[in-house]
C-alpha cells in the first residue's frame, strides 16, 4: 500500500501519488462543448481530494465525432480559454490534469452532431443502430490532424498532458478492432496497419508539443465481441505504440 502514496513521474510530470482518476463523462458542458462553471467546480473538488492525476472527460476533436449533448469540445481555438480555467483550478489546489481527446467514430450520434457518422469501415458498432460511412483516406488524415491540434490546444490551455481515447468503441478503437475495421488499404488488415492512425497521431503531436509533454492512450485490453481485439493482439499493439513514443497506457 505504501507505494500507492509515493511520488512518481510520467515523462517529467511529477505526481504526488499514484492514484489516477480515470476519465469520466460529466455531461456538464454547454451545448456547443464549452466549459461551464459546473465543470470548473467538479475539477476543483477532484483536485482538493488529493488524487495524484486527474484525467478529464472526453473532448471531441471534430464536429462529426460528437456523441452527446454536454460533451466537451476541443476542435477550435475558442475552447482554450475555458479549458484554461479548469487547468488553473486544478493547479491552484496542487493537482495535475491530463485532457482526454476523442473522435467517437461509429458511436457518434448524427442527431447530436448534425453530421454523418463515420468509421474505418461501414460496419455497425455493437449496441448502436447507425451504420457508419467508411472514411476516405483524405478524411483519415484530417481527423489525424484534428487529434494533433487538440493535443496542442490542451498544452496551450495549461493541461499537463494529453490522453488519446483508444477504447470503448470510439474511432481509434474502431481502427484497432479486426471486427470493425475491414479496410484493404494501409489502415486495415495487419496489426501494424490498424495501429497506423495512433502512430501518425503520436508522431505529428510530438512535433507540436515537444518531447517532454506526456502523451498517453486509453485502449481496450479486449473488445469482448466475436472477431474483435483480443488480449494477445492488444499486447502487440501496446508494444508498437510504446516504441512510437507513448508515455503511458491505460488498459480498459
Amino acid at each position: 500500500m505504501a507505494r500507492i502514496f509515493e511520488a512518481t513521474e510520467i515523462n517529467g510530470l511529477r505526481l504526488e501519488n499514484r492514484l489516477v482518476r480515470s476519465a469520466t463523462w460529466e455531461g456538464m458542458a454547454d451545448d456547443d462543448g464549452s466549459v461551464t462553471p459546473r465543470l470548473i467546480r467538479i475539477y476543483k473538488e477532484l483536485a482538493e481530494g488529493g488524487v495524484g492525476l486527474i484525467i478529464s472527460s472526453y473532448m471531441y476533436v471534430c464536429p462529426e465525432g460528437k456523441q452527446h449533448i454536454g460533451q466537451l469540445a476541443i476542435h477550435d481555438d475558442r475552447f482554450v480559454p475555458g479549458l484554461r480555467k479548469i487547468a488553473e483550478a486544478v493547479h491552484e489546489r496542487g493537482g495535475r490534469i491530463v485532457g482526454q481527446i476523442v473522435h467517437c467514430g461509429g458511436q457518434a450520434d448524427p442527431r447530436v452532431s448534425g453530421l454523418p457518422t463515420v468509421a474505418p469501415s461501414d460496419v455497425e458498432s455493437p449496441g448502436y443502430r447507425t451504420v457508419p460511412e467508411a472514411l476516405p483516406r483524405d478524411q483519415i488524415q484530417q481527423i489525424t490532424e484534428a487529434f494533433v491540434l487538440g493535443a496542442a490546444r490542451l498544452k496551450e490551455a495549461g493541461f499537463d498532458g494529453v490522453q488519446l481515447h483508444g477504447g470503448h468503441g470510439q474511432l481509434i478503437s474502431n481502427f484497432l478492432s479486426p471486427h470493425l475495421n475491414v479496410r484493404k488499404d494501409p489502415f486495415g488488415g495487419s496489426t501494424e496497419n490498424r495501429s497506423r492512425i495512433i502512430l501518425e497521431i503520436v508522431r505529428r503531436a510530438r512535433e507540436l508539443v515537444g518531447s517532454n509533454y506526456p502523451i498517453m492512450i486509453k485502449m481496450n485490453g479486449d473488445d469482448f465481441i466475436p472477431g474483435g481485439l483480443t488480449p494477445d493482439e492488444a499486447a502487440r499493439i501496446a508494444i508498437l505504440i510504446a516504441q512510437a513514443g507513448i508515455d503511458c497506457i491505460e488498459v480498459t
